[in-house]
C-alpha cells in the first residue's frame, strides 16, 4: 500500500479526529521544521523546543490549510513565522534588560551615595518579591540556567516557566519603578 499523501493525512486527521493519521504527518516532517528552526536559533536544544511548540500549535492549526499551495511550503512558513516571533520576543526582551541596566548604571554613575540608594531600591524590590519570583530570577539571570533545565527541575512546562519569569519581571519592574519614584519624590 502506497503512503498516504499530506492532503489525505490531513483529511482524514481532521474528519475522524485520530491522532495517528497527525502522528504520521509529525515523523514525515519533524526533521525540517527541525532545521528551520536551528537555522533561526542556532541551539539545537531550543530548536528542539520550538519543534515540539509548533507541532502542538499545528495541531490547533491544521484546519487552516487551504490546500492551494503543497503542504511543505505552508508548514515552512508556520515554522519560519513562529521563529520569527520567538526571536523578536527575545530580542524585546533583551532591550528591556538592557534598559533596566543602563538605568541601574546611570544611577550608580553619580556618586556613592546614588550608588548606595540604587542597592538599596534592587534590596527593596528583592525582598518585596516572593521567594518564588526571587529563585526564579537568580536562576535565570544570575545563574545564566536555560529555561529548559528550570522546567526539568521543577517539574514544570517550559512555557510555565516562561509565564513565571516574565510575570516575576514585570512584577520587579513594576517595584523597581514604584520605588525609585518613591525615593526621588522624598528628595
Amino acid at each position: 500500500m502506497a503512503p498516504l499523501s499530506d492532503q489525505a493525512l490531513i483529511t482524514l486527521y481532521l474528519t475522524t479526529n485520530d491522532k495517528q493519521f497527525f502522528a504520521q504527518l509529525y515523523t514525515r516532517h519533524r526533521y525540517r521544521v527541525y532545521q528551520v528552526c536551528l537555522c533561526f536559533c542556532e541551539d539545537p536544544y531550543e530548536a528542539d523546543d520550538f519543534t515540539q511548540e509548533i507541532f502542538i500549535r499545528l495541531t490547533h492549526k491544521i484546519n487552516r490549510f487551504s490546500g492551494t499551495a503543497r503542504f511543505t511550503t505552508w508548514l515552512t512558513r508556520v515554522t519560519t513565522n513562529y521563529c520569527i516571533d520567538q526571536l523578536r520576543d527575545r530580542q524585546h526582551q533583551q532591550a528591556l534588560f538592557q534598559r533596566y541596566t543602563n538605568e541601574l548604571e546611570r544611577l550608580n554613575h553619580g556618586s556613592a551615595e546614588a550608588e548606595e540608594t540604587a542597592l538599596q531600591l534592587m534590596q527593596r524590590v528583592l525582598h518585596q518579591l516572593s521567594a518564588s519570583e526571587r529563585e526564579l530570577l537568580a536562576i535565570k539571570y544570575a545563574d545564566n540556567v536555560t529555561l529548559k533545565s528550570i522546567a526539568h527541575k521543577h517539574k514544570l512546562s517550559l512555557s510555565a516557566v516562561k509565564m513565571r519569569i516574565k510575570r516575576a519581571r514585570e512584577r520587579a519592574r513594576l517595584l523597581y519603578r514604584q520605588l525609585h519614584a518613591q525615593a526621588e519624590h522624598s528628595l
